[in-house]
């Protein structure tokens, strides 16, 4: 089978990585804007007869990157590829996955209809919590767990006993599998949002005793308000030294620099930034073994 990987610039690295583990041809896609603001894609090499893997991180400047992951899509379509996948290593509009309000908009399912020109969606933890699995919005769609490599970058890292947190409710589906993996309980906080950026975490009650260490598990980080607000009860209750670990680090305005105040900052590379410690091109990898 010949095996095209075509990777955006900012996940390069990844992309070069699982073409070299799976011992497929690599190209970029080149990208530029003309005057207009219009985009213009090309491939740098031929995508015919080919099962063409575009690998995208659609994160930050989100609706851009969407524009260009669908042209990417179509010009392996349009120049003759076999099969024509997208591995998005963050996918955006996720976390609106119902009406919440009268009139406003459910957009994780409109979202991902964008993609019709793929023959497969592939992502990584999709930040759903009303719908279970993206499968249930496109039969296309399938997601991958980073639990297992976060779980074994815990085991090789931390040696001391910890406590791991998840954050809010939703952070359950996250922190509570890679507890399990460990042998490990875990506290999973109560959350109250005010605002985007105004939240609240308690224990709700909850009679739990914080260890000096602790791992709190998340799978975005964007504003770092609710990792800020575990982070101080955390504190509040014993903790010592906190580690943050987040699967998809968004990091917007100086995210970074609040965590970092009183914990340290890990997260995987499906955004690549400084902080990413966890390499999710072996899941790639797996992932593309199955299902080509």
């Amino acid at each position: 089978m010949a095996l095209l990987i075509a990777s955006f610039p900012e996940v390069r690295d990844i992309g070069k990585k699982v073409a070299r583990r799976l011992g497929a041809e690599y190209t970029d896609i080149v990208v530029r804007e003309f005057p207009d603001s219009e985009f213009h894609l090309a491939l740098g090499k031929n995508p015919k007869n080919k099962t063409v893997v575009i690998v995208n991180s659609i994160s930050k400047d989100s609706d851009e990157k969407l524009i260009e992951t669908i042209l990417a899509g179509g010009i392996a379509r349009d120049y003759k590829a076999k099969e024509v996948i997208l591995m998005a290593t963050y996918f955006p509009y996720m976390r609106q996955d119902r009406h919440f309000m009268k009139y406003d908009s459910f957009s994780s399912k409109y979202i991902v209809k964008m993609f019709s020109n793929f023959d497969k969606i592939i992502t990584i933890d999709p930040h759903l919590h009303r719908i279970k699995h993206i499968n249930q919005i496109s039969k296309k769609a399938i997601s991958l767990s980073t639990v297992p490599l976060i779980a074994k970058y815990i085991k090789d890292k931390f040696k001391d006993d910890f406590t791991i947190i998840g954050p809010d409710e939703e952070s359950f589906q996250w922190s509570r599998p890679v507890a399990k993996l460990l042998g490990k309980d875990v506290i999973v906080l109560k959350k109250t949002r005010y605002s985007d950026t105004k939240v609240k975490v308690r224990l709700d009650g909850q009679k739990s005793e914080f260890r000096k260490h602790v791992i709190l598990i998340d799978d975005i980080i964007s504003t770092g308000k609710t990792i800020a607000d575990t982070i101080n009860l955390a504190h509040k209750n014993g903790a010592k030294h906190i580690v943050c670990i987040g699967i998809h680090g968004l990091l917007v305005n100086n995210a970074d620099k609040l965590i970092r105040k009183n914990a340290e900052l890990v997260t995987t590379n499906t955004i690549p930034n400084k902080f990413a410690k966890i390499d999710v091109s072996p899941l790639i990898v797996d992932a593309l073994k199955k299902y080509i």
